[in-house]
C-alpha cells in the first residue's frame, strides 16, 4: 500500500493508494490482461469502506484498486481554501491514474463518489469502461441534510476546540461526548444505526484516523469541514447536456432503507442519463445508504456482472482465486488494522451483536496504521 508524489491542479499531494490481486491482497501494480476497478469513496470514510468487495473472491477474480481523496485517510496533503468538490476529486483521481499507469478503468462510486465517479466519466469518457453508482447522493445537496452534516460538524468542532481546557481533568470526557453525538448522526444516515462488527470496527477505525488527521490544529479541524461538509455543499448540479459525454453504460444501485437519498433521487438521475442516450440499469438492493458493507451479497453480484458484461469474451475463472478465510473470504489491504477493532472475517454477514458493546475512549485506544512508507517515484502534471 504505497503513496505516490502527483502534481495535480488541486496542487502536489502524495496520495495513499491500494492495489488488490487475485494473488495478493496488496500489490505493487496491478495484472496485466485483467480488468480493473476503480474504487471511489464517500465522504466521511477512506478507502477501508471496501472491505466487503476487497474480500469477495468473486470480485477479487478483477484488479482492484481504492485511492484517498484529498483530504481523507492517509493522503497527505491539504485542501485549503479552494474549491474541492466531485468535479476536482475526479481532476485528481485522473492524475493519479495517470501517474500509476491505469488502462482503462470500470469506476465503482459510493454516494459522494457517485458523482465524482460522473464526473470523471464525462470528462475523461475514453478512461471509464463502465460506471457502477452505489447509493448516488442527490445531484445537489438537500438543505436538510447538509444542516445535518453541518450539525456533526460542530460536534466535532466543539470536541477539539481551544476553549476545552487540556489541563481540566474533564476534558478528555467533554471530547469523548462530542465525538459521540457525532456519531449519533453519522451512524444513522449512513448505516440506520445497525451495529455489526465490521461497521463497528471500520467507525473505530475511521474515528481514530479522523482524531489524527482532522484534529490538533485549527487548519486539520478545518480539513474535516472541507472533507465532509464543503465538498457535499459546495458542488453544483451537473448541467443535464454533460451527461452526453458519458460513452460507457451505467448502473444504478438504490438501497431501499436509505434515510437521506430517496429513490426520487436516483430516477431522476437515470431519466437524465436515459434521455442522453446513456445505456442504464437501476437496481433495487435492501439495505441502508451504506448496504455495501453487511448487504454485499446483492450488491457484489451486480459489480461482477457489469465488468464480465463490458467484457463480453470474458469468463469468470475456475476456480475463483482462493479465500484466506473459513467462510470463503480473501485477506484485504485493510483486513488485519480492522481486526484490531474487533472484526471477524470468518463471521456470517449481518450478525448484529455490538448493539449494546461500548467504546473505549478515544482518546486511550492505541492508533492502528493502515499504511506503509512505499512510494512510487512519478510525478504528472495536470
Amino acid at each position: 500500500m504505497p503513496y505516490i508524489p502527483v502534481t495535480c491542479p488541486t496542487g502536489s499531494h502524495d496520495f495513499f493508494y491500494s492495489i488488490s490481486t487475485p494473488t495478493e491482497s496488496s500489490a505493487e501494480k496491478i495484472q496485466e490482461g485483467l480488468p480493473t476497478i476503480l474504487f471511489v469513496h464517500a465522504g466521511l470514510y477512506s478507502q477501508q469502506i471496501y472491505e466487503s468487495q476487497f474480500t469477495d473472491a468473486r470480485v477479487r477474480q478483477f484488479n482492484l484498486i481504492a485511492i484517498d481523496n484529498l483530504g481523507n485517510g492517509s493522503t497527505k496533503g491539504t485542501i485549503g481554501d479552494q474549491r474541492y468538490t466531485p468535479k476536482e476529486v475526479a481532476e485528481d483521481l485522473h492524475c493519479v491514474m495517470d501517474a500509476l499507469g491505469l488502462p482503462p478503468v470500470h469506476v465503482f462510486g459510493l454516494s459522494l463518489g457517485s458523482i465524482t465517479a460522473l464526473e470523471f466519466a464525462i470528462a475523461y469518457p475514453e478512461r471509464v469502461l463502465s460506471l457502477t453508482l452505489c447509493s448516488p447522493v442527490s445531484l445537489t445537496e438537500p438543505e436538510h441534510i447538509a444542516a445535518g452534516r453541518i450539525q456533526v460538524y460542530k460536534c466535532w468542532e466543539t470536541a477539539f476546540s481551544a476553549s476545552l481546557d487540556p489541563k481540566d481533568p474533564a476534558t478528555k470526557q467533554k471530547q469523548q461526548d462530542y465525538v459521540e453525538e457525532a456519531l449519533l448522526g453519522v451512524m444513522q444516515l449512513l448505516f440506520n444505526n445497525i451495529k455489526t462488527r465490521l461497521t463497528k470496527a471500520l467507525l473505530v477505525h475511521q474515528v481514530l484516523q479522523g482524531i489524527e488527521i482532522w484534529s490538533g490544529s485549527e487548519e486539520k479541524v478545518k480539513q474535516s469541514y472541507d472533507a465532509c461538509v464543503r465538498c457535499f455543499t459546495e458542488r453544483e448540479a451537473i448541467p443535464t447536456e454533460s451527461f452526453a459525454k458519458i460513452k460507457c453504460p451505467v448502473t444504478i444501485i438504490h438501497c431501499a432503507e436509505d434515510i437521506g437519498y430517496t429513490m426520487e433521487d436516483k430516477e431522476d438521475l437515470a431519466n437524465k442519463l436515459t434521455e442522453a442516450g446513456v445505456k442504464m440499469t437501476l437496481h433495487t438492493v435492501p439495505g441502508p445508504h451504506f448496504a455495501l458493507l453487511e448487504g454485499y451479497e446483492n450488491i457484489n453480484p451486480i459489480i461482477v456482472e457489469t465488468v464480465l458484461g463490458i467484457d463480453g469474451d470474458l469468463k469468470a475463472p475456475t476456480p475463483l482465486p482462493k479465500p484466506d478465510y473459513r467462510r470463503g473470504k480473501m485477506k484485504t489491504p485493510w483486513t488485519e488494522a480492522l481486526q484490531e477493532h474487533g472484526y471477524l472475517p470468518d463471521e456470517p454477514a449481518g450478525v448484529n451483536d455490538m448493539e449494546d458493546a461500548e467504546i473505549a475512549s478515544w482518546f486511550e485506544r492505541p492508533r492502528v496504521l493502515i499504511r506503509e512508507e512505499r512510494t512510487v517515484v512519478t510525478e504528472i502534471h495536470g
